[in-house]
């Protein structure tokens, strides 16, 4: 019997057992507000029953609700005593109404804590993606943390926003066995720190995790050896030695840490060193965002694997040019695993754009929460960043912030600071203010739709650092034919997916679309060329006539229908899919995608890709300009 079905089981015992104490309830008299208790009980049953007959509730979060269920029926206390009668004899019923309305309580209280979980998991979307927590200090954020550990069945690991940031001198490593044994026991550790007993643990946390490290790399390192010298033996070929944790800690480090190199020379203790010297120091000489780095780094590399790692305070001690690069990486390497971060930071959680964001509002003793599901890439900012103190080129594009386009451009241009302004005037306007004003650190690049604009204009526009692309919108770039074909494969669908009849549905779409489409680009081109252009000065009524005619004499609404009319006759007789997705403007093309895959979100999904995958970034790179990937 799978856990699903013995919940359904479990269900179905409450909801029978409910309907009894309805009936006893009544021959007992007990008050309304009592009673009420267990419909709302039954309502709530059959709210879960639904949704596990709709396959929409994870299955890291069955065993909770198995247990709540569990603890539920277990508050009934009449489920056993099936003989009613004995409820309406007079001498009997005071007993019964006592009991009835003490276990009624307990049983509120079970009742409250299946609705406060099973809203608190269906609000994170039961752990499907990465999660942002943001609260301010008191909202609960470290109570969290330990709370949402029991939840996950310790199949994960805390990093605690308090650290001791020792990194010890080693005369000897253990067998990697025992440091592994030892690193599980902190991983499992309440991470509150509430007593003085925790710090103890606080203290030797570090030096736990790096031992660990050590012993694993050493353990990699003798069985390679151990290996190379077999092969040797019968003149066989050696392979490339393998990436330990440890390696590969300390090249994500060193990337990280662009001017020194952290390494192991005797291989049991970390020294650093600058590139311009071959002199070592001691790894405890290091800064202590260099130290939080490498623990960082450590604890993430070692979660167990398939897990949840949860993050308090993530931002801590790490300079921002560092901080989203870090965790970027982190995810990346480690995309087995949920990050949960728990942060007060506005521009970090803005950072983590393709995580599922809360707002914890606040916190009562011992695991309340009050908090809000902020729907992705709407997370509200009270703080709008200096761009005048930013290093990084600006790069001003179309949309708004926190929509989906913001997070394409960042994926793609990760060296810019991205700033969506709103239509293309805008950035046109702003990337010239911007590089007129003095004592910048950096330039302003903009890059706009090529679509209402000609030829000379696009070619004088680039002297300004404006530049256009190919494609109608930014989300067209997931319909790409290479893109589509990744995502399949990611989603362990090639099989099942034919490109051919996403391609044909698209055609066919635009086609059907082909009167609205051209009278969306005219009205999209007479707004341009009245917001971009002037009409000339006058000085006589006569002449402000003749100049204001000559303007609207530019406009060729017949003329601008049947050239565009003619474009997408070809694309749809040619069945030219490429170039549909160049001017087809849809917003909702990702519901063809969607239902094609059987996915929920095809631009979420796509989205997610492109933070992993390089090649996907490659692939779209080919629909801008050659300026902006420099």
């Amino acid at each position: 019997m799978t856990i699903i079905e013995n919940i359904r089981q479990i269900i179905e015992k409450v909801r029978e057992a409910l309907k009894h104490h309805v009936e006893i309830s009544k021959l007992l008299e007990v008050e309304e507000e009592n009673s009420q208790i267990l419909h709302e009980a039954d309502n709530v049953s059959l709210i879960i029953k639904e949704r596990l007959a709709q396959n929409d509730i994870k299955e890291n979060y069955l065993i909770q609700l198995q247990q709540n269920f569990n603890n539920l029926l277990g508050k009934l206390p009449f489920q056993n005593q099936q003989n009613i009668e004995v409820f309406k004899q007079p001498q009997n019923q005071l007993r019964f109404k006592a009991q009835f309305d003490k276990s009624l309580n307990q049983f509120k209280n079970q009742l409250e804590q299946l609705q406060f979980n099973f809203d608190f998991f269906n609000k994170l979307n039961f752990f499907s993606d990465n999660i942002v927590a943001i609260g301010a200090n008191g909202s609960g954020k470290t109570s969290l943390a330990n709370h949402l550990k029991g939840y996950l069945q310790n199949n994960g690991i805390i990093v605690s926003a308090q650290r001791v940031l020792n990194i010890p001198q080693f005369n000897s490593i253990q067998n990697p066995a025992k440091t592994l044994t030892e690193l599980k026991r902190y991983q499992q550790y309440d991470k509150t720190y509430k007593s003085e007993q925790s710090y103890g643990y606080l203290h030797n946390e570090f030096n736990i995790v790096l031992q660990n490290l050590l012993a694993d790399n050493i353990s990699e390192n003798n069985k390679y050896s151990k290996l190379a010298q077999e092969l040797a033996k019968n003149n066989k070929p050696i392979p490339n030695p393998p990436t330990s944790k440890l390696i590969k800690a300390f090249s994500i480090w060193n990337e990280l840490i662009e001017h020194r190199i952290v390494e192991t020379v005797d291989g049991i203790n970390i020294v650093v060193k600058t590139k311009q010297s071959s002199e070592h120091y001691q790894a405890i000489q290091m800064s202590d965002g260099e130290k939080v780095i490498l623990y960082l780094i450590a604890q993430i590399l070692q979660a167990p694997d398939d897990g949840f790692i949860i993050i308090d305070e993530p931002e801590m001690h790490l300079h921002k040019t560092i901080l989203k690069k870090l965790w970027d990486k982190l995810e990346a390497e480690r995309d087995d695993c949920i990050f949960i971060y728990l942060t007060h930071d506005l521009d970090f959680a803005t950072s983590r754009n393709t995580s599922k964001k809360i707002w914890l509002k606040s916190f009562t003793t011992p695991n309340n929460w009050d908090f809000e599901d902020i729907p992705l890439n709407e997370l509200p900012e009270n703080l709008m960043l200096e761009l005048l103190g930013s290093r990084k080129t600006i790069l001003f594009c179309e949309g708004e912030k926190g929509k989906i386009d913001e997070s394409i451009y960042q994926h793609i241009f990760p060296k810019y600071t991205i700033m969506p302004v709103g239509n293309c005037t805008a950035v046109i306007n702003y990337t010239r203010a911007y590089n007129k004003l003095p004592y910048t650190y950096s330039k302003a690049l903009g890059i706009i739709d090529a679509d209402f604009h000609e030829t000379f204009e696009i070619e004088s526009l680039k002297e300004d650092n404006i530049f256009t692309y190919k494609v109608a919108e930014p989300e067209n770039l997931f319909l790409n034919t290479d893109m589509l074909s990744i995502l399949a494969k990611q989603l362990m669908k090639e099989d099942i997916i034919d490109l051919e009849k996403i391609k044909i549905d698209i055609l066919s779409k635009f086609g059907q679309d082909k009167e609205l489409q051209i009278s969306n680009y005219m009205s999209a081109r007479i707004n341009y060329l009245y917001s971009a252009s002037h009409v000339r000065k006058g000085n006589t009524k006569l002449k402000v006539v003749e100049n204001f005619e000559n303007f609207n004499s530019n406009i060729d609404i017949d003329n601008w229908y049947s050239e565009r009319e003619a474009v997408i006759d070809k694309i749809v007789a040619d069945k030219d899919y490429d170039k549909a997705i160049l001017l087809y403007n849809n917003k909702g093309l990702k519901q063809i995608v969607s239902q094609h895959f059987k996915i929920a979100d095809f631009q979420e999904s796509s989205l997610r890709l492109l933070a992993k995958r390089t090649e996907v970034k490659e692939i779209l790179l080919k629909y801008f300009p050659d300026e902006l990937k420099q």
